[in-house]
């Protein structure tokens, strides 16, 4: 099994998701020993969540940004894929921030096929 990191952020005026985003950057297993995020299992895969407010969600992503261009990630089509995702976050955790209530994080399990 592999597992991925969705974050969403949900609007304060609405309650519905404004941002979503799977950033591959962000380490699954330092996310899955947060103590914020629980475990359930409840569709046959192990999934991890929290709800975290803008400010926790602003210390993650520069706590993992620079990730985002080291290592397998340091690679031109990456880094097209990546650049606009981190660009979308600098902006949703600095100047549009007040934009939203808070950020759901989200590290679920999936088949990836190989075995």
């Amino acid at each position: 099994m592999a597992f991925s990191v969705r974050i969403t952020g949900y609007s304060k005026a609405t309650k519905e998701p404004l941002l979503e985003m799977e950033p591959a950057w962000w380490p699954v297993d330092e996310l899955k020993n947060d103590s914020r995020l629980r475990a359930s299992d409840a569709h046959g895969y192990l999934d991890y969540d929290a709800d975290l407010s803008v400010e926790e969600a602003r210390e993650l992503h520069e706590r993992y940004k620079p990730a985002a261009t080291q290592g397998v990630y340091d690679y031109g089509p990456w880094q097209k894929l990546i650049q606009p995702m981190l660009k979308e976050l600098d902006l949703a955790l600095g100047p549009w921030a007040p934009e939203f209530s808070h950020f759901h994080v989200h590290v679920f399990e999936w088949e990836s096929g190989l075995g």
